[in-house]
């Protein structure tokens, strides 16, 4: 039986003895020891994403007047919810209904808007979420937003950011990712508009 073992052993380590000896692939590309994707990558070209240092003007426009909008206190939350969670309240809603299962998962996250609501983000295609407030007391679907690129929140403000700045975004390329505040107002989201 050892007899019978040995030699594939033997053979395996024959194998590998010359294949350390061939040298080795470290100096090469891997386009060159893989022909057809050197030949798709000779067709294909690659561009560089876009830095903060192609695009300072937009990027820096968007960043400071979200930043004005943060830190203003004028969207702050005087009291935080500490009662019941409710369920998901699927009653009037027909998003509710046909998202159930994101939605429910993402009410485990607790309160994390404005004080007495949950954010749940749902994805609805490539660069694309939708993002319920839901009510905490009722666990109604109150409104909701769509992005491209995310959004930022938190528990203690009103404000909810779409799109957050982002610099390595071309915003002359990408209509859908421009960011936007809205402020949360009896119920619904309403878009900031910046002062002039």
């Amino acid at each position: 039986m050892k007899k019978n073992l040995l030699k594939p052993a033997f053979l395996l380590l024959a194998l590998a003895t010359v294949a350390c000896q061939q040298g080795t692939d470290e100096d090469k590309s891997i386009a060159s020891t893989h022909p057809k994707l050197e030949k798709q990558l000779a067709r294909d070209s690659v561009e560089t994403p876009i830095s903060s240092d192609e695009n300072p003007g937009l990027y820096d426009q968007y960043r400071i007047t979200l930043q004005e909008y943060e830190n203003s206190g004028s969207y702050g939350v005087q009291e935080l919810y500490h009662g019941r969670l409710s369920e998901l309240n699927e009653a009037g809603s027909a998003d509710a209904r046909t998202y159930r299962s994101a939605l429910r998962e993402g009410l485990k996250e607790g309160v994390n808007f404005a004080g007495k609501y949950t954010v749940v983000s749902v994805g609805c295609g490539t660069s694309c979420q939708t993002h319920y407030v839901i009510d905490r007391e009722t666990g109604m679907v109150l409104d909701k937003v769509q992005s491209s690129m995310g959004a930022r929140f938190n528990a203690n403000s009103r404000l909810l950011i779409v799109n957050p700045p982002d610099s390595t975004i071309d915003y002359s390329q990408c209509h859908d990712c421009s960011p936007q505040a809205y402020e949360f107002v009896d119920g619904k989201l309403k878009k900031v508009e910046p002062a002039h």
